[in-house]
């Protein structure tokens, strides 16, 4: 009777290590040298990990005290790719040079990103093939390109909010609203997660995105500027407040961005076309090397306020405001008020002829 209990203890306490946190991935990868390894990167309820794995014959195992369906990042040698693991058995197969195609078992999470992708395929091609366009065209043509771009981001973010809004149980759902956070509105990306349940927001990575979603709040229209101070070109303090009663044009860009330096001659032409409608441009540079920041903007002869405090990523102001990449704009008015962001191309230009009408 005392040997049954023991057997039966042990059986629920393997059976409850799985149900309850752990993960088991085993993975047949063809294409790689006969001893590699592959970096996993994911998180451990708040706490980022990263480990390395090794693989022999294209074979590997890993285990991982994981408690929730979450996606992860997997480096292998020259590839990376992302799945969506969660507690029990898994496997992956398929070829280093198609990491694209691997097929991944034991995950209904996977499953239904794969699902939603194939739904996705037709609007995310035709994205491509005019993004693909886009450095081929000029003038009224070009034009037409941003406008069709714009229109293919609302639709793909109503068909994410309309897919959440159905799946508001799903752990996919939720990675829809973490992924949407990282350059999205605070307004869209607080749509996306106030649809979900009090289950999925109360979870580890639910609770990353009311955290993100508090930073985004501080670039929600109708909030505040934060009254900064940066370094003009010569070294001088600026303060934000020497702008008030204009229309404002912060400007978030880097001389190593290329999309950045790609947008300067629209921001050019907002500037010279608006300039005497109360209208100026503050340009913040994401540098940290002062002649490559100075040299950019004498090649690009930007004629408005440029500052920077030369700390890159670290600068109090993209800190502030939960900046994740660049070109970024914020438009205040001229009480400091934040009126519209992450204007460029067709959309600077539409949203100024609003507030400034048909510039002759």
């Amino acid at each position: 009777m005392k040997l049954f209990s023991i057997l039966a203890f042990t059986a629920l306490t393997c059976f409850t290590g799985t149900l309850f946190g752990q993960l088991r991935l085993s993975g047949d990868i063809k294409k790689l040298e006969s001893t590699s390894q592959v970096i996993i990167q994911y998180y451990e309820g708040n706490t980022a990990k990263s480990v390395t794995v090794k693989i022999i014959g294209g074979k590997f195992t890993w285990q991982a005290p994981v408690t929730e369906a979450q996606k992860i990042t997997m480096i292998f040698p020259g590839r990376a790719t992302y799945i969506f693991i969660e507690p029990g058995v898994m496997t992956m197969t398929g070829s280093r040079d198609s990491v694209e195609a691997i097929k991944v078992t034991g995950s209904k999470t996977n499953d239904e990103a794969v699902a939603y992708a194939g739904m996705m395929k037709r609007i995310k091609d035709e994205e491509k093939l005019l993004s693909a366009q886009y450095h081929t065209l000029s003038g009224d043509k070009e034009v037409e390109l941003e406008t069709k771009l714009v229109d293919i981001a609302k639709q793909k973010n109503s068909l994410a909010t309309n897919y959440i809004a159905a799946h508001r149980e799903s752990a996919f759902s939720l990675n829809m609203v973490t992924e949407a956070s990282r350059l999205g509105t605070y307004e869209d990306v607080a749509k996306m997660y106030n649809l979900l349940s009090p289950r999925i927001k109360s979870s580890s990575e639910g609770k990353r995105v009311a955290e993100r979603l508090a930073i985004l709040k501080r670039s929600a229209i109708g909030e505040k500027m934060m009254n900064f101070t940066q370094k003009d070109t010569s070294g001088n303090p600026v303060n934000f407040s020497a702008f008030k009663g204009k229309y404002v044009l912060v400007d978030f860009w880097a001389s190593w961005c290329y999309p950045c330096r790609e947008e300067i001659p629209n921001v050019i032409h907002a500037y010279n076309t608006y300039k005497d409608h109360n209208f100026t441009v503050v340009s913040i540079s994401l540098d940290e090397n002062d002649k490559r920041w100075l040299n950019a903007i004498a090649a690009h002869k930007m004629p408005w306020t440029q500052l920077s405090n030369l700390k890159g990523w670290d600068d109090e102001l993209p800190v502030y405001y939960g900046i994740k990449g660049i070109p970024y704009t914020l438009l205040v008015d001229p009480q400091g008020n934040i009126i519209a962001k992450d204007l460029r191309g067709v959309t600077l230009t539409n949203k100024l002829k609003e507030l400034f009408g048909q510039a002759n």
